[in-house]
């Protein structure tokens, strides 16, 4: 059973004993080209959000209709998410990564020739889908091939990838809006996903081995993880998840959508997204090694709980606040709901034994992403119902309360489980 260290509160266990076979540069190249993969999904997420008005008035689309087409991608990855790791132990993890990303890369390019919103919605799905799948397993790989003492800088680093590319996204599409079109930004960024496509298959064998012998992984049944001594932190794992996704996509989709609604400059919109993502990805720098340091207790508790304030000022800031007030609340909420985010990762690379660690992360990330398929639906109907643009915008303060009560809860729990251990032993 996993368990609590008592001096940080940090989760311990089997999934701790891993320690890397790999040499130092095969490490360096595992952590740099599973991060690119994050980078290509924080800006394939990200960008359509300050894309959308073009997007809505290209094709013709209602508020209402940009809901299921944000949607479209969380859906299909809850499906690659599933679906690729069963394929690991057959193929090898470069290979699922390599036609994964290729694949992501050919549906992107694609979707720049979308006559329709029900073509946009089809190709986000398959695009959506093709990611998922090159996720789990760059992630199931860090956790299990780093040592230990570094596993929090490491998995927090895939995280500045996520964050570095929903930077770049709110500065490309401050570009493409003023000067080209959304078409030319999503062939752009189908052409960069071929590219981290050759990279991983030029570089990739370097870092690790290929077929079945490349990590301890094998595929097994859900029902592993939902069985105790796991039920409890499986559940609570799902709803950190669904509730930090929630904010981390819902946010990025309709945020530049809500602020040109109040009478912003779509510009500036765009800008609300990077600063948002900048304090995320100052934040995955630095969480890594504080729950290194301090435990993930600590570190969460307090992230999470100025994230709830953060985003809850953020919605009444919306409408008249001055625009540097606003950036500087967004990139506190940024900061420390991204932050968060990338520390109930390292939660999650090390609650599961390394036999559970692909079923678990892969199922753990759909779960969250399905959870988070309806949120940019219903917005999108409460706008159209006349909720002000304000009071959504506060509502991102409930998914951080309920990621604290989650964690808290499920701490509790474990701290129990290993007092009640150590009695009897």
């Amino acid at each position: 059973m996993n368990a609590l260290r008592p001096e940080t509160g940090q989760l311990t266990g089997e999934a701790l004993t891993q320690e890397t076979s790999l040499p130092e540069r095969g490490i360096v190249a595992l952590v740099l080209l599973c991060s690119a993969n994050y980078f290509l999904d924080g800006l394939v997420h990200s960008i359509l959000g300050p894309l959308a008005p073009g997007i809505a008035r290209d094709l013709g689309l209602s508020r209402a209709a940009l809901g299921p087409i944000f949607s479209a991608n969380l859906i299909g990855q809850c499906l690659g998410l599933v679906v690729t790791p069963m394929f690991v132990s057959r193929f090898g993890h470069r290979k699922v990564l390599v036609l994964t990303i290729t694949g992501f890369g050919i549906a992107q390019a694609i979707t720049a020739f979308s006559t329709s919103g029900a073509m946009l919605l089809g190709l986000r799905i398959v695009t959506g889908f093709f990611l998922g799948g090159a996720l789990p397993s760059g992630f199931a790989l860090v956790a299990a091939k780093v040592p230990l003492k570094r596993r929090g800088t490491a998995i927090s680093l895939l995280f500045t990838g996520y964050g570095l590319g929903a930077v770049v996204s709110g500065l490309i599409a401050g570009l493409f809006v003023g000067v080209m079109t959304w078409r030319t930004a999503m062939m752009a960024i189908g052409a960069l996903c071929l590219i981290a496509a050759a990279c991983s298959w030029r570089w990739l064998d370097d870092a690790m081995p290929e077929g079945p012998q490349a990590g301890p992984e094998r595929t097994v049944s859900v029902a592993a993880i939902v069985r105790p001594p796991y039920r409890l932190g499986t559940l609570m794992l799902w709803l950190m998840f669904v509730s930090m996704l929630t904010i981390n996509y819902c946010l990025n989709s309709w945020l530049p959508t809500l602020l040109t609604d109040v009478g912003r400059e779509a510009s500036f919109a765009a800008l609300c997204i990077s600063m948002f993502a900048g304090g995320g990805l100052v934040a995955t720098l630095v969480i890594g090694p504080l729950i290194d340091l301090f435990g993930s207790m600590r570190v969460l508790c307090t992230f999470l709980s100025v994230a709830a304030i953060a985003l809850f000022a953020v919605g009444k800031a919306i409408v008249e606040t001055s625009p540097a007030v606003l950036l500087c609340l967004l990139a506190v909420g940024g900061f420390a709901s991204l932050g968060a985010y990338s520390g109930i990762n390292v939660v999650l690379a090390d609650f599961y034994p390394a036999n559970l660690r692909a079923v678990g992360v892969g199922w753990t990330k759909s779960v969250g992403r399905l959870g988070t398929v309806l949120a940019p639906i219903i917005i999108g109907q409460a706008l159209e119902a006349g909720i002000s643009e304000a009071t959504v915008t506060s509502l991102f303060a409930v998914p951080a309360v309920l990621t604290l009560f989650a964690y808290v809860t499920v701490a509790l729990e474990i701290a129990k489980s290993r007092k009640q251990a150590e009695q009897t032993a």
